[in-house]
């Protein structure tokens, strides 16, 4: 599956850093922030479908997709001021976030600092730092979550990982599913070559180094602080509730949905169940 003729290419330099983004469709505008170790290309079955009724923005990361490697500023308060200047140049306020795996990051930050121009908030297999994140930090049985300590440590994945992207995604994607095959080869591929490209890994790894940044950052807003309607999503073999206990601390009345036959992978695994989680939630609101 491509992209729908909806959408379009389009780029924007913010504070010397080239951000790529699509932006496609009308009405209501919904931000799609993608996690690690994908970028905007994995929104396409939600986003495609949502331009029906939407005006859909798709960004890459800093570091990550199409977007360009700085050096500096992975913490949530800068990206989210990167996903601001897209929503300014697009003329969008009153939006629905979504922020899936790491990506939930600057979304929620977002929400925080600028509760005005959001409509709703929701996480997908995320909880911030301070709300279960460490979580995955802690050794266990069966420690699916190592590289969230690993990556921490960029030098350090960069020099052991590199030469190795397609043995780290292969693992990557076989591990926290319930289908390890929902992510085809042609994704596959895509993905790898992502992380290839001269300064791919850290660019990703950053975002993780960042949760020392972004734990005081999350550790700061006040409990319930975040004053917008909010939904958690978790797959059923992947984080289930995580997501919505961590947003009844920061929001009020979080609501929760978690995806059955799907693990850390929903948007692969299960597109049209999340498709009708998030619409479903947008709509009732709208009642």
């Amino acid at each position: 599956m491509s992209w729908s003729p909806a959408f379009a290419h389009r780029r924007l330099v913010v504070n010397d850093v080239d951000l790529h983004y699509l932006v496609g469709g009308s009405g209501q505008t919904v931000l799609l922030v993608h996690g690690f170790p994908q970028h905007s290309w994995l929104w396409r079955p939600i986003a495609n479908a949502l331009t029906n009724e939407f005006k859909v923005i798709v960004p890459d990361l800093r570091g990550m997709g199409g977007s360009s490697i700085p050096p500096t500023g992975y913490d949530a308060q800068t990206v989210s001021t990167d996903l601001t200047a897209i929503l300014d140049a697009e003329h969008s306020d009153h939006v629905h976030l979504v922020g899936y795996d790491i990506g939930g990051a600057c979304t929620t930050y977002l929400a925080y600092v600028q509760p005005e121009r959001v409509r709703t908030l929701t996480l997908v297999e995320y909880a911030p730092p301070g709300y279960g994140f460490e979580y995955g930090f802690q050794p266990t049985p069966n420690w699916q979550s190592w590289q969230l300590s690993f990556f921490t440590q960029p030098d350090v994945a960069v020099r052991f990982l590199q030469g190795q992207e397609r043995e780290l995604l292969s693992w990557y994607f076989w591990h926290w599913a319930a289908n390890p095959h929902a992510v085809t080869q042609a994704d596959f591929e895509l993905y790898v070559r992502e992380l290839q490209k001269p300064g791919g890994l850290r660019g990703g790894f950053e975002h993780f180094a960042a949760v020392f940044e972004n734990q005081p950052l999350f550790q700061a807003i006040p409990p319930h602080g975040i004053p917008v309607p909010s939904l958690g999503v978790g797959g059923e073999y992947g984080t289930q509730a995580f997501p919505a206990n961590a947003l009844n601390q920061l929001t009020t009345g979080a609501e929760q949905v978690v995806i059955p036959g799907a693990g850390h992978w929903i948007v692969e695994e299960q597109p049209e169940a999340l498709l009708a989680a998030l619409t479903d939630f947008w709509r009732k609101l709208s009642q």
